[in-house]
């Protein structure tokens, strides 16, 4: 037939359609009589004036193609309107929280969309806004339902974006985080309701299955055989009905994208072996296998609910960050104070914050002074001076002073948020190395496929029809890729178990396969390779004083610098407190302290009035404590032994603080990070297996550079030459130093705590938080360290066996399946053999899974019988590194 006869026959379809079903969204036509239209000089019918509209504007905006790319039979729901309050989205209180502005003024925005059916509907809405004047990109996200839009605000506005995605059919709106979580809930709960579904199907299909198996081998009357089998199949209909769709849906798109995915054989395999059995039931002979139809669906849907909450999980951790900031603020207009909430707040506004409070947002410093924690963003545990002039960054804390700055940066230009941005970012951008099965799956499929056909050709040719349907459905049912598909998934769930039980937490999956192939290990300084608190390292006292000690945390006591907190810890130590006490034996001295003064650049003064043993023995002294500056301003010469012993604690990148009265040194201490002692054995171990090690801070080079020699000092310059040292490392620069790594062709693992250790951790390909981490971080990582850095070995010790077993999981599969399907394809298998071979492959699955538990145990008793000759990763299945 020539293509203007098939043109005829495709208009005279269309037409037919068009009688009977709206012409948009393919729903029947009311009862009360259809709306009419006239489409570009055709008239067509439509179920409602919305689906009319929505079509109008479609070809009028010359998007007609639409319904070529949209599936014949289709059955939509009614097209979704824009919010009727769109115009909100414009003001720029609102945007503040939502939108955010790259450098050259580009406004860029994340909405969710309502209405999305297919992959016809993307190509609609992007097409949409990418004629709008003054958009620059759109990105519609299937999976998530979200698109990201990029527009320039003095061309077009955001509220008439949304009102012309909602002119062709579609719902969008800012996408706000308690609505992504609502829709991930719904999702959830979907496949919750699939999975409870087909729980009841299998408890009952296997009911009746037991009796139909014992009915083989000890015989069953006809009509209870027919009764069995009739009950199993109405079961097992509503369950592939229910419960199966989700797969038929995904195999179905993947086919039609001209590719093959996990959910296409899985589909096959429940499609066959279900008409298969419906045809033996209907004609009254042979075997059914809806026990397997039922236990197959259920296990792949509970692994599918795993997988859709820990997504979940991931998806909100930038959100969880950003409820970290204070919910409100105090804004000063006109003199007068004011608490407002934090969202409210507007660039150029003017806010105090007080002594302890969290700063709200980005700003300037009016006026005061104080010391603010800026670990959140660098790491580091010290404080930093603010005066006026100088930025402060919101979520930061003013540890000291009042401070009256101007807004800068709010919502979603804030230094959080951007912390938050970078998380996202790393989380969608991460490739992890994909499952060898998902590799395999996709020429497994089409070479089982290729072989039933041929199976059955072979046997039609010979002339034996039966048993050309019989061998080919062995083929498919024998090949099931069931063990294929839990020879990944049962390891890992037994592995992490494993390093649950030896205090490691396994967030995801593809983590322990990646753990056991990382090359190059990249650890954060502050909290990680040292303890993130500033304490007293070193204290020497020069002169005969029993009380000395009692009268520096007099003084210190009152003073909120972080070294003064610092020394009242170690002073009013078990040990220091019992060290005065034997030295002052009977004697009561009590003091108080007159005269404190703050000396900025010097430290703290005081005079100190001292009760001796009586309240009318009373003397005064005066005691200066701080920096060296002291004893310049006092002429006190100090000698050449305390001078080195100062200088080599200022080496080690530790800040000294002198003790003076008027005319002396009276004693010296020095304060810093100091380093985790199995940190000393967990990088040594690395470096001894020929890993690379990088230590980035946001500290100083030098004090970074310091901490690492003190790492492991017996090795020497060949310590420096292997491990990468980076100073003065915001956020940001420590995702770009990894994401330099990856693009060398790294695996990279991260291990950090701070929350500004977040997006590395997000960035690298396997995240790794220890036991004190921030909240924040964990929810980043990978691998959560419970019991401190020291887990490490045995994170990789199971990791690496894991790993092993997954390989051995997928070679036994392989090997399965070169073995039965000859015989299958030879007849030597009929389909009642191929439905008991099939799960007995997933139980030796299993079996060689559960191996992982005590291979474990074994590795972490070597582990701690040889831990004085130094910690080592490698365990007895190989390396940690591959």
């Amino acid at each position: 037939m020539n293509s203007q006869g098939n043109q005829v026959l495709e208009e005279e379809k269309s037409t037919q359609l068009d009688l009977e079903q709206c012409f948009h969204c393919g729903l029947p036509l009311p009862a009360g009589g259809p709306v009419k239209a006239a489409i570009e000089s055709v008239e067509h019918y439509f179920c409602c004036g919305g689906c009319a509209q929505v079509s109008q504007v479609i070809h009028q905006s010359k998007l007609q193609k639409f319904y070529q790319y949209a599936p014949l039979e289709r059955q939509w729901s009614p097209p979704q309107t824009a919010p009727p309050d769109s115009i909100v989205f414009d003001d720029q209180d609102y945007q503040q929280e939502y939108v955010r502005q790259t450098q050259d003024g580009t406004l860029v925005a994340e909405l969710l969309v309502e209405g999305i059916h297919c992959p016809a509907c993307i190509w609609l809405i992007e097409h949409m806004v990418n004629k709008i004047d003054g958009v620059i990109h759109c990105e519609v996200n299937y999976t998530k339902r979200n698109m990201s839009v990029a527009w320039r605000p003095e061309k077009t506005q955001l509220s008439h974006i949304i009102s012309s995605i909602g002119k062709i059919g579609y719902r969008a709106q800012p996408y706000e985080y308690d609505r992504l979580r609502e829709y991930n809930k719904k999702h959830r709960q979907d496949i919750l309701f699939r999975l409870a579904f087909a729980g009841f199907i299998l408890v009952n299909v296997m009911t009746a299955a037991v009796c139909l198996y014992a009915g083989d081998f000890l015989g069953i009357e006809q009509k209870w055989r027919v009764l069995f089998q009739w009950y199993s199949l109405i079961l097992t209909s509503a369950g592939v009905l229910y419960s199966a769709k989700l797969f038929f849906l995904s195999a179905f798109r993947a086919l039609r994208a001209a590719v093959v995915n996990m959910d296409v054989p899985i589909s096959l395999g429940i499609a066959v072996s279900y008409v298969y059995s419906t045809a033996s039931v209907i004609h009254g002979g042979g075997h059914v296998y809806f026990d397997s139809i039922s236990m197959f669906v259920f296990l792949i849907l509970t692994g599918r609910y795993l997988e859709s909450a820990a997504r979940e999980s991931a998806t909100v951790t930038g959100q969880t960050l950003l409820t970290t900031l204070p919910y409100s603020a105090r804004k000063i207009d006109n003199g007068v104070e004011t608490l407002i909430p934090v969202r409210m707040v507007k660039v150029g506004d003017v806010l105090r914050i007080k002594p302890g409070e969290k700063i709200p947002v980005d700003g300037i410093v009016l006026e005061g002074g104080a010391r603010v924690d800026e670990s959140m963003l660098t790491g580091e545990p010290i404080p930093v001076k603010k005066q006026i002039k100088d930025p402060v960054a919101g979520g930061t804390v003013n540890e000291s002073g009042s401070l009256i700055i101007e807004a800068t940066s709010v919502g979603h230009q804030s230094a959080y948020a951007n912390i938050a941005q970078l998380i996202e970012a790393a989380q969608n951008s991460k490739v992890p190395a994909q499952r060898v099965a998902d590799r395999i799956v996709p020429y497994f499929v089409t070479a089982v496929l290729l072989l039933a056909i041929a199976t059955f050709a072979f046997w039609s040719v010979l002339g034996y029809p039966a048993m050309a349907v019989t061998a080919a459905i062995s083929v498919l049912i024998i090949t099931c890729p069931c063990a294929l598909g839990l020879a990944t998934p049962m390891a890992v769930a037994v592995g992490a178990g494993a390093a649950g039980k030896h205090g490691v937490l396994f967030r995801n999956a593809m983590a322990l396969e990646v753990l056991s192939r990382a090359d190059h290990f990249v650890f954060d300084k502050t909290g990680t390779i040292t303890t993130g608190e500033i304490d007293v390292s070193t204290a020497k006292q020069l002169v005969k004083d029993d009380h000395l000690w009692q009268k520096v945390a007099a003084v210190e006591h009152l003073s909120e610098h972080y070294a003064a907190r610092a020394i009242w810890r170690y002073v009013n130590s078990e040990a220091v407190m019992a060290a005065t006490t034997k030295q002052s034996g009977a004697s009561q001295n009590h003091f108080a302290v007159n005269a404190f003064e703050n000396v900025p650049g010097f430290g703290v003064c005081a005079e100190l009035v001292i009760s001796k043993d009586g309240a009318d023995n009373i003397s005064t002294q005066h005691l200066y404590i701080g920096s060296e500056r002291w004893l310049t301003k006092h002429h006190i010469r100090v000698s050449f032994e305390v001078r080195r012993a100062m200088q080599e604690e200022q080496n080690q990148g530790r800040t000294v603080v002198v003790i003076v009265s008027d005319s002396e040194l009276l004693a010296w201490l020095s304060i810093g990070d100091q380093i985790r002692i199995q940190a000393r054995g967990v990088i040594s171990a690395l470096l001894d297996a020929n890993i690379p090690v990088s230590v980035l801070s946001g500290d100083n080079q030098q004090a970074v550079v310091n901490t690492v020699a003190q790492l492991n000092p017996e090795r020497g310059a060949h310590n420096n030459e292997q491990i990468t040292v980076k100073a003065h490392m915001l956020p940001q620069d420590k995702v770009e130093f990894i994401r330099n790594l990856q693009a060398q062709g790294r695996r990279v693992a991260m291990i950090g705590d701070g929350i500004n250790d977040a997006p590395a951790l997000s960035q690298a390909d396997v995240g790794i938080a220890v036991a004190q981490a921030a909240d924040i971080s964990t929810r980043a990582a990978d691998v959560v360290l419970l019991g401190g850095i020291e887990k490490l070995h045995s994170a990789m010790t199971v990791a690496d066996i894991t790993t092993h077993v997954v390989y051995q999981n997928l070679l036994f599969s392989l090997v399965y399946n070169i073995i039965v399907v000859p015989l299958a394809i030879a007849g030597y298998i009929v389909p009642l053999f191929a439905a008991i071979a099939m799960p007995l492959s997933s139980l030796l699955v299993v079996g060689n899974a559960l191996r992982i538990r005590k291979q474990a145990n074994k590795a972490a008793i070597r582990h701690q019988r040889d831990e004085n000759h130094g910690y080592y990763f490698a365990s007895n299945t190989g390396s940690a590194n591959g």
